[in-house]
Protein backbone atom coordinates (compact mmCIF):
# COMPACT_ATOMS: atom_id res chain seq x y z
CA UNK A 1 0.00 0.00 0.00
CA UNK A 2 1.39 3.38 -1.01
CA UNK A 3 0.97 6.33 1.35
CA UNK A 4 -0.90 9.13 -0.40
CA UNK A 5 -2.08 11.25 2.51
CA UNK A 6 -0.75 12.15 5.94
CA UNK A 7 -2.31 9.99 8.65
CA UNK A 8 -2.30 12.86 11.14
CA UNK A 9 -3.57 15.87 9.18
CA UNK A 10 -4.80 14.37 5.90
CA UNK A 11 -2.54 16.49 3.67
CA UNK A 12 -1.27 15.16 0.36
CA UNK A 13 1.86 17.34 0.57
CA UNK A 14 4.30 14.51 1.23
CA UNK A 15 7.92 14.54 0.09
CA UNK A 16 10.31 11.60 -0.16
CA UNK A 17 13.23 12.48 2.15
CA UNK A 18 15.02 9.14 2.74
CA UNK A 19 15.53 6.23 0.33
CA UNK A 20 17.32 3.11 1.58
CA UNK A 21 16.54 0.93 -1.43
CA UNK A 22 14.58 -2.33 -1.32
CA UNK A 23 14.50 -4.38 1.91
CA UNK A 24 12.81 -7.52 3.23
CA UNK A 25 10.86 -7.40 6.48
CA UNK A 26 13.55 -6.74 9.09
CA UNK A 27 11.88 -8.60 11.94
CA UNK A 28 11.16 -11.82 10.03
CA UNK A 29 14.03 -14.25 10.60
CA UNK A 30 14.14 -17.12 8.14
CA UNK A 31 14.25 -20.88 8.57
CA UNK A 32 16.54 -23.01 6.41
CA UNK A 33 13.47 -24.12 4.43
CA UNK A 34 12.47 -20.50 3.78
CA UNK A 35 15.84 -19.89 2.10
CA UNK A 36 14.71 -22.19 -0.70
CA UNK A 37 11.86 -19.83 -1.60
CA UNK A 38 11.88 -16.36 -3.19
CA UNK A 39 12.22 -13.57 -0.66
CA UNK A 40 10.02 -10.51 -1.08
CA UNK A 41 11.56 -7.07 -0.76
CA UNK A 42 9.83 -3.71 -0.62
CA UNK A 43 10.91 -0.09 -1.17
CA UNK A 44 12.11 1.41 2.12
CA UNK A 45 11.42 5.11 1.61
CA UNK A 46 10.45 7.77 4.13
CA UNK A 47 8.08 10.70 3.56
CA UNK A 48 7.81 14.03 5.40
CA UNK A 49 4.48 15.84 5.55
CA UNK A 50 5.02 19.46 4.57
CA UNK A 51 1.84 20.52 6.40
CA UNK A 52 2.33 19.08 9.90
CA UNK A 53 5.75 17.40 10.08
CA UNK A 54 4.60 13.78 10.34
CA UNK A 55 7.18 11.30 9.04
CA UNK A 56 6.06 7.94 7.61
CA UNK A 57 6.89 5.15 5.17
CA UNK A 58 5.97 5.47 1.52
CA UNK A 59 5.20 1.76 1.15
CA UNK A 60 3.35 -0.03 3.96
CA UNK A 61 3.29 -3.84 4.14
CA UNK A 62 0.01 -5.36 5.33
CA UNK A 63 -0.21 -6.32 9.00
CA UNK A 64 -0.78 -10.05 8.42
CA UNK A 65 2.46 -10.34 6.48
CA UNK A 66 4.32 -8.31 9.10
CA UNK A 67 3.17 -10.13 12.23
CA UNK A 68 1.30 -13.36 11.58
CA UNK A 69 2.51 -15.03 8.39
CA UNK A 70 5.74 -16.29 10.00
CA UNK A 71 6.36 -16.98 13.69
CA UNK A 72 7.53 -13.87 15.50
CA UNK A 73 11.08 -14.15 16.86
CA UNK A 74 11.35 -11.58 19.67
CA UNK A 75 10.43 -12.13 23.31
CA UNK A 76 10.84 -9.37 25.89
CA UNK A 77 11.81 -11.74 28.70
CA UNK A 78 14.89 -12.89 26.78
CA UNK A 79 16.47 -9.43 27.12
CA UNK A 80 17.79 -8.52 30.56
CA UNK A 81 17.85 -4.88 29.47
CA UNK A 82 14.20 -4.98 28.40
CA UNK A 83 13.16 -6.65 31.66
CA UNK A 84 14.92 -3.98 33.72
CA UNK A 85 13.49 -1.23 31.52
CA UNK A 86 9.95 -2.54 31.98
CA UNK A 87 10.42 -2.78 35.74
CA UNK A 88 11.47 0.86 35.85
CA UNK A 89 8.66 2.21 33.68
CA UNK A 90 6.02 0.13 35.50
CA UNK A 91 7.11 1.63 38.82
CA UNK A 92 7.10 5.13 37.31
CA UNK A 93 3.57 4.74 35.97
CA UNK A 94 2.23 3.15 39.14
CA UNK A 95 3.57 6.08 41.17
CA UNK A 96 2.66 8.80 38.66
CA UNK A 97 -0.84 7.53 37.83
CA UNK A 98 -1.68 6.00 41.24
CA UNK A 99 -2.42 2.52 39.93
CA UNK A 100 -3.95 0.16 42.50
CA UNK A 101 -5.44 -3.33 42.67
CA UNK A 102 -8.82 -1.93 41.57
CA UNK A 103 -7.45 -0.70 38.25
CA UNK A 104 -7.06 -2.32 34.83
CA UNK A 105 -3.84 -2.03 32.83
CA UNK A 106 -3.80 -3.00 29.13
CA UNK A 107 -0.63 -3.50 27.12
CA UNK A 108 -0.90 -3.35 23.32
CA UNK A 109 1.62 -5.51 21.50
CA UNK A 110 2.12 -7.19 24.87
CA UNK A 111 4.50 -9.86 23.57
CA UNK A 112 5.14 -12.53 26.22
CA UNK A 113 3.59 -10.43 29.00
CA UNK A 114 6.80 -9.27 30.67
CA UNK A 115 5.60 -5.70 31.27
CA UNK A 116 2.13 -6.72 32.41
CA UNK A 117 3.50 -9.25 34.90
CA UNK A 118 5.61 -6.45 36.37
CA UNK A 119 2.55 -4.19 36.70
CA UNK A 120 0.62 -6.93 38.47
CA UNK A 121 3.47 -7.86 40.80
CA UNK A 122 4.05 -4.23 41.82
CA UNK A 123 0.44 -3.04 42.18
CA UNK A 124 -1.90 -6.06 42.13
CA UNK A 125 -3.83 -4.50 39.23
CA UNK A 126 -5.88 -6.48 36.72
CA UNK A 127 -4.00 -6.98 33.45
CA UNK A 128 -4.86 -7.72 29.82
CA UNK A 129 -2.55 -8.10 26.85
CA UNK A 130 -3.35 -7.66 23.18
CA UNK A 131 -0.91 -9.44 20.87
CA UNK A 132 -1.36 -10.56 17.23
CA UNK A 133 1.43 -13.17 16.99
CA UNK A 134 -0.06 -16.62 17.79
CA UNK A 135 3.20 -18.24 18.96
CA UNK A 136 3.91 -15.35 21.34
CA UNK A 137 0.36 -15.42 22.77
CA UNK A 138 0.89 -19.05 23.75
CA UNK A 139 4.00 -18.06 25.72
CA UNK A 140 2.15 -15.19 27.43
CA UNK A 141 -0.70 -17.48 28.46
CA UNK A 142 1.81 -19.95 29.91
CA UNK A 143 3.26 -17.03 31.85
CA UNK A 144 -0.15 -16.41 33.39
CA UNK A 145 -0.89 -13.21 31.44
CA UNK A 146 -4.44 -13.03 29.98
CA UNK A 147 -3.88 -12.13 26.33
CA UNK A 148 -6.23 -11.47 23.44
CA UNK A 149 -4.80 -12.81 20.19
CA UNK A 150 -5.65 -9.96 17.88
CA UNK A 151 -4.66 -6.50 16.80
CA UNK A 152 -5.89 -3.63 18.96
CA UNK A 153 -9.28 -3.04 17.36
CA UNK A 154 -12.91 -2.50 18.33
CA UNK A 155 -13.44 -6.22 18.91
CA UNK A 156 -10.51 -6.45 21.33
CA UNK A 157 -11.71 -3.32 23.15
CA UNK A 158 -15.20 -4.76 23.66
CA UNK A 159 -13.72 -7.93 25.17
CA UNK A 160 -11.72 -5.92 27.68
CA UNK A 161 -14.60 -3.56 28.52
CA UNK A 162 -16.59 -6.52 29.85
CA UNK A 163 -14.20 -6.29 32.80
CA UNK A 164 -14.15 -2.49 32.97
CA UNK A 165 -12.31 0.51 31.54
CA UNK A 166 -8.53 0.79 31.53
CA UNK A 167 -6.74 3.18 33.90
CA UNK A 168 -3.58 2.78 31.83
CA UNK A 169 -3.02 1.61 28.26
CA UNK A 170 0.60 1.05 27.28
CA UNK A 171 2.24 0.52 23.89
CA UNK A 172 6.01 0.11 23.87
CA UNK A 173 7.56 0.33 20.40
CA UNK A 174 4.08 -0.35 19.03
CA UNK A 175 2.43 3.00 18.24
CA UNK A 176 4.96 3.49 15.45
CA UNK A 177 3.88 0.17 13.88
CA UNK A 178 0.21 1.13 13.48
CA UNK A 179 -1.21 1.32 9.96
CA UNK A 180 -4.41 3.26 10.82
CA UNK A 181 -3.60 5.72 13.61
CA UNK A 182 -7.02 7.35 13.58
CA UNK A 183 -8.88 4.11 14.19
CA UNK A 184 -6.28 3.07 16.78
CA UNK A 185 -6.67 6.27 18.83
CA UNK A 186 -10.48 6.09 18.61
CA UNK A 187 -10.26 2.70 20.28
CA UNK A 188 -7.85 4.07 22.89
CA UNK A 189 -10.34 6.82 23.75
CA UNK A 190 -13.18 4.31 23.95
CA UNK A 191 -11.34 2.10 26.46
CA UNK A 192 -9.62 4.70 28.66
CA UNK A 193 -11.03 6.00 31.95
CA UNK A 194 -11.51 9.77 32.29
CA UNK A 195 -8.54 10.02 34.66
CA UNK A 196 -6.44 7.41 32.86
CA UNK A 197 -3.48 7.64 30.51
CA UNK A 198 -2.32 6.18 27.24
CA UNK A 199 1.46 5.83 27.56
CA UNK A 200 3.53 4.93 24.55
CA UNK A 201 7.25 4.75 23.93
CA UNK A 202 8.74 4.95 20.44
CA UNK A 203 12.08 5.69 18.79
CA UNK A 204 12.31 9.49 18.71
CA UNK A 205 12.61 11.35 15.41
CA UNK A 206 14.89 13.90 17.06
CA UNK A 207 17.34 11.16 18.05
CA UNK A 208 17.18 9.58 14.60
CA UNK A 209 18.19 12.89 13.04
CA UNK A 210 20.82 13.82 15.62
CA UNK A 211 22.44 10.37 15.71
CA UNK A 212 22.03 9.48 12.03
CA UNK A 213 20.25 6.40 13.36
CA UNK A 214 18.86 5.22 10.03
CA UNK A 215 18.76 1.63 11.32
CA UNK A 216 15.58 2.47 13.25
CA UNK A 217 13.95 2.70 9.81
CA UNK A 218 12.43 -0.57 8.68
CA UNK A 219 9.20 -1.82 7.16
CA UNK A 220 7.61 -2.69 10.50
CA UNK A 221 8.05 0.94 11.63
CA UNK A 222 5.32 2.80 9.77
CA UNK A 223 5.76 6.12 11.65
CA UNK A 224 8.70 8.21 12.96
CA UNK A 225 7.37 10.58 15.58
CA UNK A 226 8.23 14.00 16.84
CA UNK A 227 5.99 15.64 19.44
CA UNK A 228 4.90 18.67 17.41
CA UNK A 229 2.55 16.94 14.91
CA UNK A 230 1.12 14.68 17.63
CA UNK A 231 -0.24 17.55 19.73
CA UNK A 232 -2.84 18.59 17.16
CA UNK A 233 -3.55 14.99 16.19
CA UNK A 234 -4.53 13.93 19.70
CA UNK A 235 -6.69 17.04 20.16
CA UNK A 236 -9.02 15.67 17.46
CA UNK A 237 -9.95 12.90 19.90
CA UNK A 238 -10.24 15.06 23.01
CA UNK A 239 -6.83 13.91 24.23
CA UNK A 240 -3.89 15.95 25.53
CA UNK A 241 -0.19 15.15 25.81
CA UNK A 242 0.68 15.96 29.42
CA UNK A 243 4.12 14.45 29.88
CA UNK A 244 7.09 13.72 27.64
CA UNK A 245 10.29 11.94 28.63
CA UNK A 246 13.32 11.44 26.43
CA UNK A 247 15.15 8.17 27.17
CA UNK A 248 18.25 6.31 25.97
CA UNK A 249 16.31 3.09 25.40
CA UNK A 250 16.85 1.53 21.96
CA UNK A 251 19.39 4.22 21.14
CA UNK A 252 17.01 7.13 21.69
CA UNK A 253 13.29 6.96 22.48
CA UNK A 254 10.54 9.22 23.74
CA UNK A 255 7.87 8.23 26.27
CA UNK A 256 4.61 10.13 25.87
CA UNK A 257 1.72 10.37 28.35
CA UNK A 258 -1.70 11.17 26.85
CA UNK A 259 -4.97 11.68 28.72
CA UNK A 260 -8.45 13.18 28.56
CA UNK A 261 -7.84 15.89 31.17
CA UNK A 262 -6.07 19.21 30.64
CA UNK A 263 -2.60 19.38 32.16
CA UNK A 264 0.22 21.89 32.30
CA UNK A 265 1.43 22.19 28.65
CA UNK A 266 4.72 24.01 29.33
CA UNK A 267 7.00 20.93 29.26
CA UNK A 268 5.47 20.01 25.90
CA UNK A 269 6.13 23.49 24.52
CA UNK A 270 9.78 23.24 25.55
CA UNK A 271 10.11 19.89 23.78
CA UNK A 272 8.62 21.29 20.58
CA UNK A 273 10.95 24.27 20.81
CA UNK A 274 13.87 21.84 20.96
CA UNK A 275 12.57 20.02 17.87
CA UNK A 276 12.17 23.26 15.94
CA UNK A 277 15.66 24.36 16.91
CA UNK A 278 17.03 21.06 15.54
CA UNK A 279 14.98 21.67 12.34
CA UNK A 280 13.72 18.10 12.25
CA UNK A 281 10.73 19.13 10.15
CA UNK A 282 12.84 20.80 7.43
CA UNK A 283 13.56 19.08 4.12
CA UNK A 284 17.14 20.33 4.12
CA UNK A 285 17.81 18.50 7.39
CA UNK A 286 16.91 15.23 5.73
CA UNK A 287 19.15 16.04 2.78
CA UNK A 288 22.04 16.23 5.25
CA UNK A 289 20.88 13.07 7.00
CA UNK A 290 20.82 11.14 3.71
CA UNK A 291 24.36 12.29 2.94
CA UNK A 292 25.51 11.14 6.39
CA UNK A 293 23.87 7.76 5.82
CA UNK A 294 25.73 7.29 2.53
CA UNK A 295 29.02 8.30 4.16
CA UNK A 296 28.39 5.83 6.98
CA UNK A 297 27.83 3.02 4.45
CA UNK A 298 31.07 3.82 2.61
CA UNK A 299 33.18 3.95 5.79
CA UNK A 300 31.78 0.78 7.34
CA UNK A 301 32.04 -1.22 4.11
CA UNK A 302 35.63 -0.08 3.61
CA UNK A 303 36.48 -1.31 7.11
CA UNK A 304 34.82 -4.70 6.53
CA UNK A 305 36.45 -5.14 3.10
CA UNK A 306 39.88 -4.38 4.57
CA UNK A 307 39.37 -7.07 7.23
CA UNK A 308 38.31 -9.66 4.66
CA UNK A 309 41.19 -8.70 2.34
CA UNK A 310 43.58 -9.60 5.16
CA UNK A 311 41.94 -13.04 5.35
CA UNK A 312 40.53 -12.42 8.81
CA UNK A 313 37.21 -13.73 10.08
CA UNK A 314 34.42 -11.39 11.18
CA UNK A 315 31.08 -12.10 12.81
CA UNK A 316 28.21 -9.88 13.88
CA UNK A 317 26.97 -9.63 17.46
CA UNK A 318 23.25 -9.38 18.25
CA UNK A 319 20.53 -10.37 15.76
CA UNK A 320 18.70 -7.10 16.31
CA UNK A 321 16.00 -5.96 13.91
CA UNK A 322 17.80 -2.65 13.42
CA UNK A 323 20.89 -4.63 12.47
CA UNK A 324 19.07 -6.03 9.46
CA UNK A 325 18.48 -2.54 8.10
CA UNK A 326 22.20 -1.84 8.51
CA UNK A 327 23.30 -5.12 6.91
CA UNK A 328 20.95 -4.87 3.96
CA UNK A 329 21.55 -1.19 3.24
CA UNK A 330 25.32 -1.73 3.37
CA UNK A 331 25.01 -4.98 1.37
CA UNK A 332 26.87 -6.99 4.00
CA UNK A 333 25.84 -10.62 3.50
CA UNK A 334 27.03 -14.13 4.34
CA UNK A 335 30.01 -13.80 1.98
CA UNK A 336 31.42 -11.10 4.27
CA UNK A 337 30.02 -11.89 7.73
CA UNK A 338 30.37 -15.53 8.80
CA UNK A 339 27.52 -15.60 11.30
CA UNK A 340 25.57 -13.54 13.85
CA UNK A 341 25.47 -14.49 17.53
CA UNK A 342 22.36 -14.07 19.67
CA UNK A 343 20.95 -15.41 22.92
CA UNK A 344 17.35 -15.87 21.78
CA UNK A 345 16.26 -19.47 21.15
CA UNK A 346 13.71 -18.06 18.69
CA UNK A 347 16.51 -16.73 16.48
CA UNK A 348 19.35 -19.25 16.89
CA UNK A 349 19.32 -21.66 13.96
CA UNK A 350 17.58 -19.17 11.67
CA UNK A 351 18.97 -16.74 9.10
CA UNK A 352 18.90 -12.96 8.93
CA UNK A 353 16.46 -11.65 6.31
CA UNK A 354 18.05 -10.39 3.11
CA UNK A 355 21.67 -11.04 4.07
CA UNK A 356 20.96 -14.73 4.88
CA UNK A 357 23.68 -14.74 7.53
CA UNK A 358 23.22 -17.72 9.89
CA UNK A 359 22.42 -17.01 13.54
CA UNK A 360 24.29 -18.97 16.21
CA UNK A 361 24.86 -18.79 19.93
CA UNK A 362 27.76 -17.04 21.66
CA UNK A 363 29.22 -20.47 22.39
CA UNK A 364 29.86 -20.92 18.67
CA UNK A 365 32.46 -18.15 18.60
CA UNK A 366 35.71 -19.98 17.77
CA UNK A 367 39.36 -18.83 18.15
CA UNK A 368 39.58 -18.05 14.42
CA UNK A 369 37.16 -15.15 14.83
CA UNK A 370 39.09 -11.90 15.15
CA UNK A 371 36.40 -9.22 14.75
CA UNK A 372 32.88 -8.66 16.05
CA UNK A 373 30.52 -6.15 14.42
CA UNK A 374 28.03 -5.13 17.12
CA UNK A 375 24.69 -4.55 15.41
CA UNK A 376 22.67 -3.14 18.36
CA UNK A 377 25.16 -0.28 18.80
CA UNK A 378 23.03 1.27 21.53
CA UNK A 379 24.08 -1.56 23.90
CA UNK A 380 27.56 -1.90 22.44
CA UNK A 381 29.45 -1.41 25.70
CA UNK A 382 27.25 -3.96 27.46
CA UNK A 383 27.93 -6.55 24.75
CA UNK A 384 31.68 -5.82 24.72
CA UNK A 385 31.83 -6.52 28.44
CA UNK A 386 29.72 -9.65 28.09
CA UNK A 387 31.96 -11.10 25.38
CA UNK A 388 35.36 -9.73 26.40
CA UNK A 389 36.69 -13.23 27.15
CA UNK A 390 36.67 -13.97 23.39
CA UNK A 391 39.35 -11.29 22.84
CA UNK A 392 37.63 -9.90 19.76
CA UNK A 393 38.32 -6.58 18.12
CA UNK A 394 34.89 -5.00 18.30
CA UNK A 395 33.40 -2.66 15.73
CA UNK A 396 30.56 -0.53 17.08
CA UNK A 397 28.94 1.26 14.12
CA UNK A 398 28.11 4.43 16.01
CA UNK A 399 25.74 6.65 14.12
CA UNK A 400 26.52 9.96 15.81
CA UNK A 401 27.98 12.73 13.64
Amino acid sequence: MHTKNCQLCGSDKLKNVIDLGHHPLADTFLSAEALQEPELTYPLRVLLCESCGYVTLWYIVDTFTRYQKIDYSYTSSNSALAVRHFQEIAKEMIDELHISAEDIVVDIGSNDGTLLKTFHEQSGCQIFGVEPAPNIVQIAEKNGVPTIQDFFNKKAVEKIKKHGYAKVITANNVFNHITDLNDFVKNITNLLTDDGAFVFEVPYLLDMVELNAFDTIYLEHVSYFGIKPLVQFFKKFGLRIFRVERTDYMGGSVRVYVGKQDKNPSPIAKQIEMENKARIYDFTTFDSLMKNIRDFKFNLCQKIYDIKARGEKIIAIGAATKGNTLLNYCRLDNTLVDFITDSSPFKIGKFAPGSHIPIKSDADIDPDVKHGLILPWNIGEFLKEKLEHFNLQFIIPKMKK
